[in-house]
């Protein structure tokens, strides 16, 4: 996952440079800029991480995998190093930007011109990684993880002691200041999937406005609600759904809160608070730097091309690696990833095999080298059928060495896991080697979904069934998406193969005898409707719920209306807007459909909430409020 910031500037010339690797506490850090600059970078990035560990004070912030910052002197030696545009041409307004894979983390900037904007989308991309590792995004509403993001963005630090919270976004100003709030009950259903769907105006908006609520909650109402707020985190992370930790935190409804913020906006007034902390955040002391020779700047230039999936470039650097150290291990180690991506496992085994050779106490040369192994004969979205057992084994032997170099690299538990998952065997020793990587991130989806699959061979099926629906529902990747849904399947599959076994059926003086087919994947299906029964939107008071499709749509200038058919019934709904209409499928034939203005050449089965009209209207029956589209054969159940 990448998140870039942009700005202008002008090219200059790339020369040769003197590259230093300095450590922090929480941050390895390399660059071509000076010294002192690096220094610097180190200190602003553990003042940020320091200060918001401090007000979150009850959240363990330890990362499960390691976070490398690339400090560039200018912008000329950072422009090989800045993601592509779909033309494949170098973006060049990149001044910044914060990469996340599942065995690495990548900071980088350029200290050439005005930094504060790069490091805004490193703070705010940081605040994602913390929520995403230590609640989840599955436990938290995409406006408050914006919100949340966007606020601490702009935190500021005085003389190493003050933080200066609460500082003001003039854009997202101007576009609250020409449009309308989205509707509370809108705002706050909004899922991740479906924020990830919204075009930029949408989007804009909807960033604009969590961060108004996130400044309000923080600031209003004399500082009760950040306190309010703090308990809302609180619930969230203790696994109370959003809707009821929000009522049990901020004691009151959406509208309520909706007339305050639209209040607070109106006032154009946002203060900011300050934070004297006990300790100074004096960081630079502990900064140790020493000179990096040319060849292990290479090494951290090509890995970070390598998670850009740029192979070639990626093997270049790292063939020049074996120019000024033939015996590099790292450069085997990464080589042999590069092959494990082309497929070409004959190579990768050699690779991998003299990295260990070259150094046997990495860690990452044993995990690597299982992972590559598992990749064999997987499908992009992370299947495979089998494992033969050779394999297997070889896998769990170098996982377990990779443990007891480094146990507090969670990715190790998680790929053991999955060997058992696919083999379906150690089923209770990967349970409890998933647990320890959950302990270290508890919010990792990953983890969880593999937890899941877990509890599935365990014939948990009520948990592992809730674990994967509710990814499903909230996972924003397309890939994770997918993944949980076809593990809802899966489950459901199993599920129904082992009642049948469990439970033949008798008939007076006929044998035993087991499902057939179609009575197996009515029970596969009862699940799913179960299930999702618990998941799609209940109404509120002065709503109603009813189950039909949209046939057409017509955009006027002054509504949208919505033309439903529940039944052998015809209802006319208005919105104001789409934005306000909240969105969310279940069902995998949405994929690719259409939704839009007009006629609907394709109609699916949705759960559809509206605010009922007075009844002295004729032809509006109400106030569109949701539409969550569910496979053809949902039903309600009492």
């Amino acid at each position: 996952m990448l998140f870039i910031v942009l700005f202008f500037s002008n090219a200059g010339a790339f020369g040769k440079d003197e590259w230093t690797a300095a450590r922090s506490k929480n941050f390895n850090l390399i660059g071509n800029a000076s010294e002192k600059d690096i220094r610097g970078a180190a200190a602003r990035l553990e003042q940020f991480r320091e200060a918001f560990r401090q007000i979150f004070d009850k959240v363990d912030f330890n990362s499960p995998v390691p976070t490398t910052v690339i400090v560039f002197k200018d912008d000329n030696s950072y422009n090989p190093y800045k993601p592509l545009k779909t033309g494949g041409q170098t973006d060049r307004m990149v001044a910044g930007y914060f990469l996340s894979a599942d065995d690495a983390n990548f900071i980088t900037l350029s200290l050439e011109g005005d930094t504060n904007r790069a490091y805004e989308t490193i703070f705010h991309e940081y605040t994602h990684f913390w929520v995403a590792n230590n609640i989840g995004k599955s436990n938290v509403p995409p406006w408050f993880n914006e919100g949340l993001a966007e606020y601490y963005q702009n935190l500021k630090i005085e003389n190493e002691r003050k933080v200066v919270l609460g500082g003001v976004q003039n854009e997202h100003l101007k576009v609250l200041s020409q449009n309308k709030l989205i509707p509370f009950e809108t705002f706050f259903n909004t899922d991740n999937y479906t924020l990830a769907q919204q075009g930029e105006d949408g989007a804009g908006l909807f960033y604009a406005q969590a961060w108004a609520l996130m400044h309000y909650l923080m600031h209003g109402e004399g500082g009760a609600r950040s306190r309010q707020m703090y308990k809302f985190l609180d619930l969230s992370m203790n696994g109370k759904p959003a809707k009821e930790a929000f009522s049990e935190a901020f004691q009151t409804d959406y509208a309520t809160m909706e007339r305050e913020l639209r209040k607070y906006i109106e006032q154009n007034s946002y203060g900011v608070s300050e934070i004297n902390l006990k300790n100074k955040l004096d960081f630079d002391s502990e900064v140790q730097t020493k000179p990096l020779g040319e060849a292990e700047a290479k090494l951290y230039l090509g890995e970070l091309l390598f998670y850009f999936d740029r192979l070639g470039e990626a093997e270049a650097h790292f063939l020049q690696v074996f120019l000024l150290n033939p015996n590099s291990a790292r450069a085997n180690l990464n080589l042999g990833k590069i092959r494990a991506k082309q497929g070409k496992w004959d190579e990768l085994a050699r690779f991998l095999a003299k990295s260990i050779e070259q150094n046997p106490n990495d860690f990452a040369a044993y995990y690597h080298y299982a992972r590559s192994l598992s990749e064999q004969g997987m499908s992009e979205f992370g299947f495979v059928s089998e494992y033969p057992k050779p394999l297997a084994d070889k896998m769990r032997e170098l996982l377990k060495k990779a443990i007891a170099l480094n146990p507090d690299f969670a990715q190790s538990y998680e790929l053991y896991a999955f060997v058992s998952v696919v083999r379906r065997e150690n089923v209770d020793e990967a349970i409890e080697y998933l647990k320890r990587a959950l302990k270290i991130a508890p919010g990792n989806q990953q983890y969880q979904l593999r937890m899941a699959e877990l509890l599935m061979w365990k014939e948990d099926f009520t948990n592992a069934r809730k674990i994967a629906l509710k990814i499903a529902r909230t996972a924003s990747e397309p890939e994770l998406k997918v993944y949980a849904e076809n593990a809802l399947d899966r489950i459901s599959d199993y599920e129904g193969q082992m009642y049948s076994a469990r439970n033949p059926r008798r008939q007076p003086q006929v044998a035993d005898r087991i499902y057939t087919e179609e009575e197996l994947r009515a029970l596969r299906e009862q699940g799913l409707i179960e299930s999702l029964n618990m998941m799609v939107a209940k109404p509120q008071k002065g709503e109603k719920r009813i189950l039909g499709s949209v046939t057409r749509i017509e955009c006027q200038p002054q509504a949208i209306y919505f033309t439903v058919k529940a039944g052998n019934n015809i209802l006319r709904l208005e919105s104001e807007t789409f934005e306000t209409v909240h969105l969310t499928a279940y069902s995998q034939e949405m994929g690719n459909a259409k939704f839009g203005c007009g006629e609907l050449k394709q109609q699916h089965l949705a759960v559809i909430i509206y605010r009922q009209a007075n009844k002295n209207a004729t032809k509006i029956a109400g106030e569109l409020k949701s539409i969550e589209f569910v496979p053809a054969n949902f039903r309600f159940l009492n």
